[in-house]
């Protein structure tokens, strides 16, 4: 009965651990972002999401390149957070966003 009940605990230490959680690395597309300062309220906006590592944002190319760890946020997340500051934000899909 021991031996099961220490099982499970592992189980279940496992199931919460981080080391299931992997960082993403994302790109969206920022068409709002048409000056030079947009991209600072982008990257704050974004870089507060609980869980996003680092954001850079770019006028240029209306783009925002974001680092996050998936166990404590979503891409969906972190593009609500662009929206709700005035920047619609939209996963840019590729291999490794799939």
């Amino acid at each position: 009965m021991k031996l099961h009940t220490s099982v499970l605990a592992l189980l279940g230490f496992m199931a919460a651990s981080p080391i299931f959680a992997a960082e993403q690395t994302v790109t969206f597309s920022v068409p709002g972002m048409t000056c030079a300062s947009c991209p600072f309220i982008v990257e704050s906006a974004m870089g507060a999401v609980q869980g996003v590592n680092s954001v850079s944002a770019d006028s240029d190319t209306r783009t925002a390149f974001v680092v996050f760890d998936d166990a404590m946020t979503s891409a969906d997340d972190i593009a609500r957070a662009s929206t709700s500051a005035g920047y619609e934000a939209e996963l840019v899909p590729n291999d490794s966003n799939s």
